[in-house]
């Protein structure tokens, strides 16, 4: 993790992304940072990503046994959102160079 550590409970609060499960939502501690770190990870295998992902957000949120399955799924859509989002600021940007 990126060691941060809020100010106030504003800034806290900024730190809590929502993850949609199969039974409803989530507030995730450090989601953004979590996607970032494993983004640079370069990992391709769909199973160790989820694994990593997984195992980060464990860190800092409670996740339950019987539901790590669906955390799992979850995490790795929102990490191929990021990734969609960050390879189309780049084309965008090589589009306006040309």
């Amino acid at each position: 993790m990126t060691g941060e550590k809020p100010c106030c409970p504003a800034a806290a609060a900024r730190m809590i992304k929502k993850l949609v499960l199969p039974d409803g939502e989530v507030g995730i501690v450090n989601l953004e940072s979590i996607l970032k770190e494993v983004a640079a990870m370069k990992l391709v295998d769909n199973e160790a990503i989820k694994k990593e992902l997984l195992q980060r957000v464990k860190t800092y949120n409670y996740v339950a046994p019987g539901a790590e399955a669906d955390y799992a799924k979850a995490l790795l859509g929102e990490y191929k959102k990021q990734l969609e989002r960050k390879l189309e600021l780049i084309n965008r940007g090589t589009r306006k160079q040309t």
